[in-house]
């Protein structure tokens, strides 16, 4: 057989991206390398490294489905590429690495299914609905339509009137249509409310102008009145968005950062209303107010972006052109609003 082939890599980069598809599999020789994935039961970014000597790539490579996550070279590194056919013929002879490999997949199984049993409510989960809800999200994300679907239809049964229920709806729409997780969708956050709000099956068979009532009493949690103005704003109902983002703005009764960074976001959130409305200069201000309070926010770089579009549809090519490049240049610089935004910078640039 021709064997491995060695591969140098310099610091920063990606020997491969997640959802790549590709039967490489790679032997860490010296340096270091970083695997990035999404965490199941959180929807949490994790990273983890890949030990000396140690086999990477390998899952995906034979079992012939997209990689589950991307890794990246930190300071330099060596590896070994094997093809395939030769990884198959390298380790045949040697039972002690397929007993090894054997015992990683089976440890990492059980966790899968240990965690799978926490969300579904099978052991102590912090809070079934949002854990359910999760895992919903975390399908749709990794473009698992159909699983996603059922997570949001078993939250509507369980959680009709939950703090989730106008966003499981809306995802549950999107799923059916097989559209893509939306962009611009805020992060799912822990409702503290919720968990001391999960109905029993008498509330769930109550009937619709209880269950209205039940609601409308839970629509004052910071997380439920987000949720539902960020439904009015998706499904087109700006002013009824506006409204309640403009509510949210001035709540200072926050228990936790999740609620606050809704909070912060809201004027945000608020300044896509009034673009959506076409009132550029009211939104253009919010933008720009939005980036002077929080600086380092979730929604900067976006903010920015929508500045630009402002700019450009204003006839300002100048400005918009320079925005744009600021925005290409904003980390990650390989998500959708960088490459559009290079895009957008080079054509106002001719």
């Amino acid at each position: 057989m021709a064997g491995p082939i060695i591969r140098n890599y310099k610091g920063g980069s990606i020997i491969y991206f997640e959802k790549d598809r590709s039967e490489d599999i790679y032997v860490l020789r010296n340096g270091r390398v970083v695997l990035t994935y999404t965490a199941i039961d959180t929807g949490y970014e994790v990273k983890e490294d890949v030990r000396l000597g140690e086999f990477f790539g390998v899952k995906s490579a034979l079992g012939k489905y997209p990689r589950e996550e991307t890794a990246q070279v930190i300071g330099g590194a060596t590896v070994l590429v094997f093809k395939l056919h030769e990884f198959e013929e390298f380790v045949a002879e040697k039972t002690h690495l397929i007993l090894k490999m054997m015992k990683v997949f089976s440890s990492q199984l059980r966790q899968v299914h240990k965690k799978l049993g926490e969300i579904l409510g099978q052991s102590e989960a912090r809070n079934p609905a949002f854990e359910l809800m999760n895992v919903g999200e975390v399908f749709y994300k990794n473009n698992n339509l159909d699983h996603a679907a059922y997570a949001f239809t078993k939250y509507l049964d369980h959680y009709p009137t939950g703090p989730y229920a106008g966003r499981a709806t809306e995802l549950l729409d999107l799923t059916k249509k097989g559209s893509p997780y939306p962009i611009n969708m805020p992060p799912l956050v822990y409702d503290a409310a919720s968990s001391r709000a999960t109905p029993d099956m008498q509330t769930i068979m109550k009937p619709a102008a209880e269950k209205s009532n039940l609601a409308a009493g839970m629509d004052n949690t910071i997380t439920s009145l987000y949720n539902r103005a960020h439904t009015f704003l998706n499904v087109g109902k700006f002013e009824e968005a506006a409204a309640i983002f403009k509510d949210l703005m001035v709540r200072s009764d926050f228990k936790y950062d999740s609620e606050k960074k809704l909070v912060d976001n809201a004027l945000f959130q608020m300044g896509v209303c009034f673009l959506k409305l076409n009132n550029l200069e009211t939104a253009s201000s919010t933008f720009s107010t939005y980036i002077k309070k929080h600086p380092s926010g979730e929604s900067v770089k976006e903010s920015l972006f929508h500045l630009a579009e402002i700019a450009e549809q204003q006839g300002d090519r100048q400005r918009a052109g320079m925005l744009f490049g600021k925005v290409a240049l904003l980390p990650p610089e390989r998500d959708s609003l960088s490459q559009k935004s290079r895009q957008k910078a080079k054509e106002l640039s001719s």
